[in-house]
């Protein structure tokens, strides 16, 4: 059930790791963390409630517990091989040039917009893309992140602002 469940979510994992890590390495294995911290703890969900949401939870507390251990782990096992010997995962297969950057690109943001979005403090950005780009709710962003829904709401707003103002500079003309 688990494996039905999390199949359909491997991408948008991947990515959102990939979003918060900015590293093609430490993405993959905190998406590979996360998703055996779902299964070893499956019996503590609920059946009927979000599973996207409570998946994605457990990678931002990954995220943030490596983070507070200042852990940024080397490559210890690929998605690469994930089909070896009947296994029935299939996890995404970066693209070839590993450029984390270009990943995303690909599927998602103009070099312009994930700029302004690395722009941002850590705290707005989480909070920018958990609700922006993983169309969390406020009330599961605030449950990931162990923060009221008002704080919430606070650094999507600012973080939203900031990019605008980022992005609105790049589109004024330049006076020469």
């Amino acid at each position: 059930q688990f494996e039905r469940l999390a199949k359909p979510l491997l991408k948008p994992l991947y990515h959102a790791a990939l979003r918060l890590t900015r590293q093609k390495e430490w993405a993959e294995d905190l998406t590979q963390d996360a998703l055996i911290r779902g299964y070893e703890r499956f019996e503590l969900f609920t059946p009927g409630t979000n599973f996207r949401a409570w998946l994605f939870t457990i990678l931002t507390h990954t995220y943030l517990n490596d983070c507070e251990r200042g852990k940024r782990r080397p490559l210890t096992a690929s998605f690469d091989t994930a089909n070896v010997q009947g296994s029935t995962w299939e996890f995404p297969a970066p693209d070839a040039n590993n450029d984390p950057a270009a990943i995303l690109l690909v599927d998602t943001l103009d070099e312009r917009l994930q700029s302004a979005l690395d722009a941002l403090p850590d705290d707005y950005r989480h909070a920018v893309i958990l609700v922006d780009m993983e169309d969390m709710s406020y009330q599961d962003v605030a449950n990931a992140l162990n923060i009221p829904i008002g704080t919430v709401r606070s650094r999507v707003s600012r973080g939203r602002a900031q990019m605008r103002q980022a992005l609105s500079k790049d589109l004024r003309p330049s006076r020469s």
